[in-house]
C-alpha cells in the first residue's frame, strides 16, 4: 500500500516528537492488570472496583496509539496494511493460543450445549466482536456466570474496532482540518461521553460493552498529547499531577457502590487518574513514575497482555472444577495464571512481536489466515455436531441437556405499562376462548412456571392471564438498588391498576423467588436501607399488597418459594451421573424453611386477606430432602427455575388446593 505523505506545517497538529521507551507506561499496564487479576480472583475485598483497570487500558491505548499514528505521518511512512499488520503481529497470536487452550479444555470438560456455546464465544472473540456478542446475551435469562469463559475479551473487541476506524479519521482530520485537529478529537471525546451518560441508565449492557459509549476514553489518552505539549514541565507540578492520578484510581477501585452506574460520571476517575500518570511520567522521573518503572513492575507490565488474557479463563474452569474454591486455591489460580503469562509472553508473544518466526509479512498473514480458518472450522464442526456429544455416556447428555428445557421467552407478557392490556389477547393460559378469571402475576418465576399454570387451568376448566416481569417480586411500594428508573415499581403499579378495573378478574395468585428482601437488594425510594429495615420494608409491602387485593374484592393465592438446589440441576446431576453417585445437592426441608423465614412470617401475618398457598416443598420434602428430579427429569433448569418437562410435578403442587368453581 502507498505511503502516506506528510501534512504541510500549516495544517498539521503540533509536533509530538519521536517516540520513546516509557518504563513508567508499562508499570501504568502492570497496576491495571493486577487491579483486574484481584478484582476477578477476589482477593482483596478493598479492590471492590478492580475492573477499572481495564478503563486504563484504554487510555493508555488512545495516548500509544495516537502517538504511534501521528508520528507515523509526520516521518511521512504510515501505511493501513502496515498498520494492521502490527496489530494482527501484536495482539493475534497470544489470543489465538489462548483461544485454542480454552477449546480444549472444553472439549474435556463442558457438556455439548456448554461446548456450543463455548465455540460461539471463541467465533465472537476471534473476530473482536466478543463485546457485540456479550451484550447480546447476557441478560436475565442469557448466559450465566459460568458460561461466559471469554467475557474478558469484550474489552479487546473495543480497542480493536476502535483502531479499526481510527486512523482514517486521524488521517482525514489532519490532512483536511489540521488546524483543528485537537479541537475535532475533544469534540469526539465529549460526544462519545456524553452518549455514555445519556444511555447509563436506560441501557446500562449497551453502555457498557459498545465501543460508541467508550471510545470517550481513548480519545482521553490521545488528548494528553497536546496537553503534554502546552503544560509547563515544573517538577512540582509534575509530582502532583503524578499523585493526584494515583489517587483518582485508588478512589476509584475503593469507593464504587453496585448502585452507581457505570461507566457514567464514575468512569472519569480512573480515565483522568491515567491520564494524569501519562502526562505527569512524559516530563521525567517522578515519584509516581519511579515507583512504575522498577524493573519487577515494568516485567509485569510487558506480560499484561497475556496474563489478561489468560487468567479469566484460569479462574472460570477451575471455580468449576473446585467444589470449594476457596482463598488458598484462588491465590494458587493467580499464581498458575502469572506463570503461564510468563511461557506465553516468551514462547509466543515476543518471537512473533520481534520477527523471530512469521518474519514476513507473507507468513504472518497466512498465519493469520490459517487461525482464522482453524476456528471457524472448529465452531462449525461443533455447531454441527450438537457440541460432540459422543464424548460422554448418553444418560448424562440428556441430563446436561435441561439446562434448555425452558419456555419460550413471551417478550410480550413481561410486561410494562403501556402494553399490558395486550396481554388479554396474547398471554392467555388455560382454556381458550373462555373468559379469563385468574392472574398469574410474579417474576421469572411466574414465566418458568407457565406451562403447569396452563394445564393447570385447563384441567380445571377455567382461563387466566399471565403476566411477569423478571427480577420483579409481585410486591406493591418497594424499589430496587439495581432498578434506577423504578420499572419494577410502575410495572406492579400498572398490574395494581390493571385488576382494579378489570372485575372479570376474580383469583390471583402471587409468583415470585421471595428472596429479594434477604439479598440486600431492596430500599425505600433510591436511598439504600440497613438489612433490617430492608428486611421490614418487604414485611410491611407483602402485607400492603394483599390487603389492598382482598379489598377490591379478589380471592388471592400465594406460590410459595421453591425448594430448588444447591447448583445448576442438570449439571450436576450429569456431572453425578458421569462418576456413578449422588449430586447431592437437594436442600434439608429445615434449611429451606429456614432459608424462607421471612417469607414465611410475613404470609403468615397475611393469612387474613389470602384464600391459600400452594406449598412446592410440602410436595418435594416429605422424606425431609427436597427432591431436584422426578422419574428422571430434573425439576429446575438452573438451580430454582421450574423446567418445562417437569409439568405434571407443578401441576400436582397447584391441584394440592381445591378451586372454587
Amino acid at each position: 500500500m502507498a505511503m502516506i505523505a506528510k501534512g504541510s506545517d500549516q495544517s498539521a497538529p503540533e509536533t509530538i516528537g519521536p517516540r520513546v521507551y516509557r518504563p513508567d507506561i508499562d508499570g501504568m499496564r502492570a497496576v491495571a492488570v493486577m487491579l483486574v487479576l484481584v478484582f476477578h480472583f477476589s482477593l482483596l475485598t478493598a479492590v471492590n472496583a478492580g475492573f477499572l483497570g481495564v478503563d486504563v487500558f484504554f487510555v493508555i491505548s488512545g495516548f500509544l496509539i495516537t502517538s504511534i499514528l501521528l508520528e507515523q505521518l509526520e516521518a511521512g511512512r504510515f501505511s493501513f496494511g502496515s498498520f494492521y499488520l502490527s496489530r494482527i503481529r501484536r495482539l493475534a497470536p497470544s489470543l489465538l493460543v489462548v483461544l485454542l487452550l480454552v477449546m480444549f479444555m472444553g472439549s474435556c470438560l463442558l457438556f455439548p450445549s456448554e461446548f456450543i456455546e463455548l465455540s460461539k464465544q471463541v467465533l465472537a472473540s476471534q473476530l473482536y466482536a466478543a463485546n457485540i456478542y456479550y451484550w447480546r446475551t447476557i441478560n436475565y435469562f442469557g448466559l450465566g456466570v459460568h458460561q461466559v469463559f471469554l467475557l474478558h475479551t469484550w474489552s479487546l473487541a473495543v480497542e480493536e474496532q476502535f483502531y479499526l476506524i481510527y486512523p482514517a479519521c486521524i488521517l482525514v482530520l489532519r490532512r483536511y482540518f489540521g488546524r483543528h485537529f485537537w479541537l475535532l478529537i475533544s469534540i469526539g471525546f465529549l460526544v462519545s461521553f456524553f452518549l455514555n451518560i445519556i444511555f447509563v441508565v436506560d441501557k446500562p449492557e449497551a453502555t457498557f460493552y459498545l465501543l460508541p459509549t467508550r471510545a470517550w476514553e481513548l480519545f482521553a489518552g490521545a488528548l494528553v498529547l497536546p496537553l503534554a505539549a502546552k503544560c509547563a514541565r515544573g517538577r512540582i507540578a509534575n509530582e502532583m499531577i503524578g499523585l493526584l492520578g494515583a489517587v483518582l484510581i485508588i478512589i476509584g477501585v475503593t469507593c464504587y457502590r453496585s448502585e452507581y452506574h457505570f461507566p457514567g460520571f464514575y468512569a472519569l476517575l480512573p480515565t483522568l487518574g491515567a491520564g494524569c500518570l501519562l502526562l505527569s511520567g512524559r516530563f521525567g522521573n517522578t515519584t509516581i513514575a519511579r515507583l512504575l518503572s522498577c524493573k519487577p513492575v515494568v516485567h509485569l507490565g510487558k506480560i499484561s497482555y497475556s496474563l489478561y488474557l489468560i487468567h479469566w479463563p484460569v479462574n472460570d474452569f477451575a471455580s468449576q472444577l473446585i467444589d470449594d474454591y476457596s482463598m488458598k486455591w484462588r491465590i494458587l489460580m493467580f499464581a498458575l495464571s502469572i506463570v503461564l503469562a510468563e511461557i506465553m509472553y516468551w514462547a509466543v508473544e515476543t518471537p512473533v512481536r520481534s520477527g523471530r518466526i512469521l518474519a514476513t509479512r507473507k507468513a504472518l498473514l497466512c498465519s493469520y489466515a490459517g487461525g482464522l480458518a482453524t476456528t471457524v472450522l472448529v465452531v462449525s464442526i461443533v455447531s454441527i455436531s450438537r457440541g460432540l456429544p459422543e464424548r460422554y455416556p448418553a444418560e448424562a447428555v440428556r441430563l446436561a441437556s435441561f439446562v434448555n428445557d425452558r419456555s419460550d421467552p413471551l417478550i410480550d407478557c413481561e410486561s410494562v405499562p403501556q402494553s399490558i392490556e395486550s396481554a388479554k389477547t396474547s398471554c392467555r393460559l388455560g382454556i381458550s376462548g373462555k373468559k379469563a378469571t385468574w392472574l398469574i402475576y410474579g417474576d421469572s418465576h411466574a414465566w418458568a412456571a407457565q406451562a403447569a399454570f396452563d394445564k393447570w387451568l385447563e384441567l380445571n376448566g377455567q382461563s387466566g392471564l399471565l403476566m411477569f416481569r423478571h427480577a420483579c417480586p409481585p410486591v406493591n411500594g418497594i424499589h430496587f438498588i439495581f432498578d434506577t428508573k423504578d420499572r419494577c415499581l410502575l410495572f406492579n403499579q400498572s398490574v395494581t391498576r390493571f385488576i382494579e378495573s378489570n372485575s372479570d378478574i376474580t383469583d390471583i395468585v402471587l409468583v415470585s423467588t421471595w428472596k429479594w428482601p434477604t439479598e440486600g437488594l431492596l430500599n425505600a425510594a433510591g436511598t439504600p436501607l440497613p438489612e433490617r429495615d430492608s428486611l421490614q420494608l418487604f414485611t410491611d409491602s407483602f402485607l400492603r399488597t394483599t390487603e389492598h387485593l382482598y379489598g377490591v374484592g379478589r380471592r388471592v393465592y400465594v406460590w410459595e418459594p421453591v425448594p430448588g438446589g444447591r447448583k445448576s440441576v442438570p449439571l450436576a446431576l450429569a456431572d453425578a451421573a458421569l462418576e456413578h453417585r449422588h449430586a447431592n445437592i437437594e436442600f434439608d426441608l429445615t434449611e429451606y424453611i429456614s432459608d424462607n423465614r421471612l417469607f414465611f412470617d410475613a404470609l403468615a401475618k397475611s393469612h387474613s386477606w389470602i384464600q391459600g398457598s400452594f406449598s412446592p416443598a410440602h410436595t418435594l420434602c416429605s422424606t425431609g430432602k427436597c427432591v431436584v428430579e422426578s422419574d428422571g427429569t430434573p425439576l429446575y433448569f438452573d438451580n430454582a427455575h421450574v423446567t418445562k418437562s417437569s409439568v405434571d410435578v407443578w401441576v400436582k403442587v397447584l391441584q394440592s388446593r381445591t378451586i372454587d368453581q
